[in-house]
């Protein structure tokens, strides 16, 4: 469990910037309010990327799929994200 959990971390922030920037979204409206909880949400899910990301990143593999579930991990914890900077990207450019 604990290795889906690594391999899978940044895939799972990503979703759950998703759902929170949907639900924002759906029953918050557009309002100045609004725009400060969906970049500090956005803040705090980049950070705890970018922490797992150096977490993941300083680990010595011992064998094989300690290595390759490593570079798993980076590759998702990457591509996550770019998934929430670009989930964010309408929260800036759509008028208020």
């Amino acid at each position: 469990m604990k290795s889906w959990l690594i391999i899978m971390g940044g895939l799972i922030l990503w979703a759950v910037h998703f759902f929170l920037l949907y639900l924002l979204a759906e029953f918050g409206g557009s309002g100045t309010g609004v725009r400060l909880v969906a970049s500090l949400c956005t803040l705090v899910l980049l950070g705890a990327a970018a922490w797992m990301f150096l977490a993941v990143s300083r680990e010595t593999p011992g064998d094989p799929f300690a290595g390759w579930r490593r570079r798993a991990a980076m590759l998702a914890l990457a591509f996550g994200g770019l998934g929430i900077v670009f989930q964010y990207l309408p929260v800036l450019l759509v008028d208020r």
